[in-house]
């Protein structure tokens, strides 16, 4: 093939080439091939982009050259001396010089920008920690020795789940292949799941709203009744009828994808599609479901399923891959002599993980011999891993897991993990974003870094000179945590938190106030040390505005009641380059200037917020709906009561408003678990979407919630 040269001709370029003794200007260097693929040419813009960020005012060289020239993806150098597309598996990349020419190649659709991202990253110094947030060395005087490094991301799916989307540019430069969505051609493409869902399928290919009334027995026997639908039931996967239906289902979707894909090229073809449980317990307990969950354990007769499928499938589409979830009930390894297919995979979920703690920890024994009892059974075991605390507010409380990222990721290697998805959502909330985000990045592409190595690179270049009281004061979280044996479930009650005492909040409030007092009079850094702070900060509001039922208060209520808290600002959606405002605590003239959580809707924008208003109380420990309740329309205007009627409370559980589950009311309170109590709260809606004729903007408040 044959290859052009990117160089500038005009006679500014020729003077700054002399000045600088003759060696060509590294960004106005880059070669690539004469018809670039898209991928490659995203590689060399973004190569030179940065490299005129980097050395503008300052120098390169490369094994003793200065005239250093840079030849990326498929060009007829790189051919020529070995470094060809094929010479590489997908996604490996390699960085080699022969003297001033330096090859950045690799396999796929992404081994050269990953060559690239390598190069910028290892040898210049540059780095992406999250979307719009980056460090980029200037004028830097860089002499390199001769290059030769290769790699290739150890997992074959990398997937960080952010609910406002990851954006593609930022995930390939962390060298994720999975995003919510699709990464475009440009960027590599990405390791997608074709529709319907990438989770939860069965209620989408056989739903129980179409299906339930006339064939009953497609569904789940539980309790003597049969259910179906996402929350209430599963399939009867004994059941024929069902296997052949879900085969229809999947093929439909294949050739429908197919179709998308031809239309709309930019998309990536679908490699994997879903075949999972729906979110709930309500297994099959039919005599046939039974007798086979006895002899092959539910992930066995799951397995089974999954197996059958894909091998009707299979036949056609050996390209493709089927996913199960191992999840809930059907998280144990099968029995009875059953294992996944080689075109199945098996989503193993770590529900049950101590969020803080180590893989290796005795309170994460189950988690750790559960990934290794699966072990046998499938050739694509994949994690679906959890980064974040479940519950509103506690979801943004701190828990110094960045300790112990690196050794989950390298014992998920070492025992035939091949693929993480990873929920980390709301990057504008959870604790310590940016450095977990970047030590999971980095140790789902190679898991056997030194992490010692990460963990001091990332703070000493992100918080600088703030670093060591930051770092003093999350490495006393984590020793309070382990002192304590605390256990920081996925879905914890505010409970969870009793293990850190007042002052030691203060004692470590006052390591981030110092971490602040340096930072002043950086913006940059003011901003990142006030994110680190922010979850400490949060800990430190609730325990003293929320953490505890108000007394009662004549007129407006007589028994124990939850108000949002007293000084909570807004909770600013922020990502860096974008923000928006969701929720916000404010004060209103009806309720005297006392505060309500205020959702807006139009910002929202989701059909949950229609009407039927939905609220009800969500048994955590169970994972079951205690009690839900519809009103097709508000009470009113203004502000009403919403009442549930007596419920018996769980032990650990939430009160929820809207069919989204917006807004909830966290209830772990002394005196309410385990209790029979009445539930209402006071709620408003405005706008013409709850008004016709309204002029004012569609939000929904909810000031209190009452337990009578």
């Amino acid at each position: 093939m044959q290859t052009k040269t990117v160089l500038a001709h005009s006679l500014f370029a020729a003077l700054a080439a002399f000045a600088a003794g003759g060696a060509h200007l590294p960004w106005e260097s880059v070669v690539q091939p004469e018809s670039p693929r898209p991928h490659e040419k995203t590689a060399a813009d973004e190569l030179k982009t940065y490299l005129r960020r980097v050395f503008e005012g300052g120098e390169l060289s490369v094994d003793g050259a200065r005239d250093v020239r840079f030849h990326v993806g498929d060009t007829q150098f790189a051919r020529e001396r070995g470094l060809a597309p094929t010479s590489f598996k997908d996604e490996e990349w390699a960085i080699k010089s022969f003297g001033g020419d330096v090859v950045l190649a690799g396999g796929g659709s992404r081994g050269t920008l990953y060559a690239v991202f390598h190069f910028l990253e290892d040898c210049c110094g540059v780095r992406w920690w999250f979307i719009g947030d980056e460090d980029v060395p200037e004028r830097l005087m860089l002499n390199l020795p001769s290059l030769d490094r290769r790699g290739r991301p150890f997992f074959v799916s990398r997937n960080v789940f952010v609910d406002d989307g990851l954006d593609a540019r930022t995930a390939a430069r962390r060298r994720l292949n999975g995003v919510r969505g699709d990464i475009p051609p440009e960027l590599g493409g990405g390791f997608v799941t074709g529709s319907p869902h990438h989770c939860h399928v069965w209620d989408r290919y056989v739903p129980w709203e179409k299906y339930g009334r006339e064939h009953p027995e497609w569904f789940s026997l539980v309790g003597g009744e049969r259910r179906g639908g996402m929350s209430r039931g599963q399939l009867c996967l004994t059941n024929p009828e069902v296997v052949d239906l879900v085969e229809k289902g999947v093929r439909e979707s294949i050739a429908s994808d197919r179709e998308r894909v031809k239309r709309e090229p930019r998309r990536s073809v679908p490699l994997m599609y879903d075949l999972s449980m729906n979110d709930n317990m309500s297994y099959c307990q039919c005599a046939n479901c039974a007798a086979e969950t006895a002899k092959y354990g539910h992930s066995g007769l799951q397995l089974k399923f999954a197996n059958e499928i894909a091998r009707r499938i299979g036949r056609d589409c050996p390209e493709l891959k089927f996913s199960m979830l191992a999840y809930l009930y059907s998280e144990p390894a099968p029995t009875g002599g059953v294992r996944a297919d080689d075109n199945v995979v098996v989503r193993l979920c770590t529900t049950r993980q101590n969020m803080a703690g180590g893989i290796n920890d005795a309170d994460n024994a189950f988690v750790h011999d559960l990934v290794e009892s699966w072990r046998p059974f499938a050739r694509n075991l994949f994690i679906w891993d959890y980064a974040i605390l479940y519950r509103t507010p506690v979801r943004g409380f701190p828990f110094a897991s960045e300790f112990h990222i690196p050794g989950r990721y390298r014992f998920f290697a070492e025992n035939n993990v091949t693929g993480v998805f990873l929920e980390h959502e709301e990057p504008h909330r959870p604790d310590m974003y940016e450095l977990k985000f970047y030590l999971e990045t980095q140790m789902m592409e190679d898991p056997f870094q030194k992490p010692s190595h990460l963990y001091a690179d990332f703070m000493t270049r992100y918080y600088g000179r703030a670093a060591g009281k930051i770092k003093e004061a999350r490495a006393r979280l984590d020793a309070i945590r382990r002192e304590r044996k605390a256990f920081i479930y996925w879905f914890p009650s505010f409970n969870a938190y009793n293990f850190v005492k007042d002052e030691e909040i203060d004692e470590m409030e006052r390591l981030f106030g110092e971490a602040a007092a340096i930072a002043a009079g950086d913006a940059k850094l003011e901003r990142r040390v006030a994110r680190a702070k922010s979850s400490m900060d949060r800990l430190r509001d609730y325990r003293k505005t929320f953490g505890h039922l108000h007394a009662p208060e004549d007129g407006v209520s007589e028994t124990p009641f939850f108000d949002f808290p007293v000084d909570a600002g807004p909770y600013v959606y922020e990502l860096h380059d974008r923000t928006r405002t969701l929720f916000s605590c404010v004060e209103d003239a009806e309720l005297g200037g006392r505060k309500a959580w205020r959702l807006d809707v139009d910002i929202a924008k989701s059909h949950y917020y229609d009407m039927p208003f939905e609220m009800g109380v969500y048994d955590f420990v169970e994972k079951r709906q205690v009690v839900k309740r519809r009103w097709e329309r508000p009470a009113g205007p203004g502000y009403n009561w919403y009442d549930l009627g007596e419920v018996d409370l769980p032990e650990s559980f939430i009160v929820h408003f809207t069919r989204a589950w917006a807004i909830d009311t966290p209830a772990g309170a002394p005196g309410l678990a385990k209790s029979r109590r009445g539930v209402k709260a006071l709620v408003k809606f405005t706008g013409p979407k709850y008004f016709a004729g309204s002029s004012e903007s569609n939000a929904v408040y909810v000031a209190r919630t009452v337990f009578y």
